[in-house]
């Protein structure tokens, strides 16, 4: 998200980062880094808006998850702080949510084909790193 340029209508209002709180848990779980190809930048704003409902949706799973490594051992200083920083502000999906329902530029097939390409980044993501650790998640 840091290559597209940002629209007037999401002013004041952010995804939450992880990326670097996704390096620390790598760090401390022992795992490489494997570098991926970027996502290329959504081309519109209905786009854009497909990916971050996916981004941003996201955060509701990982509070499940969240519950579930923390049984593990997993915390907000050790393995889990991307889990804990994208569970941190919830109010962020409802603010979002408002956002998206009064978006100036919409088109629900563009924002569905974004949302629908991010989830075919991320399943390959997960294939790659599997073929390089020789893992398999799925």
């Amino acid at each position: 998200m840091s290559r597209v340029r940002w629209p007037e209508s999401l002013s004041g209002w952010a995804p939450v980062s992880l990326s670097v709180m996704m390096q620390a848990d790598l760090q401390d779980l022992q795992e490489p880094h494997s570098p991926i190809p970027a996502f290329p930048p959504p081309a519109s704003i209905p786009a854009l808006l497909g990916v971050l409902y996916v981004l941003e949706g996201s955060s509701l799973g990982a509070r499940f998850l969240a519950r579930q490594v923390s049984a593990l051992g997993y915390t907000q200083d050790f393995g889990a702080r991307h889990l804990a920083i994208q569970t941190a502000s919830p109010d962020n999906w409802q603010h979002f949510l408002r956002l998206l329902e009064s978006a100036s530029e919409w088109d629900a097939d563009v924002a569905a084909g974004a949302a629908h390409s991010l989830f075919r980044y991320a399943i390959d993501a997960v294939r790659h790193t599997d073929r390089l650790t020789e893992t398999s998640h799925g």
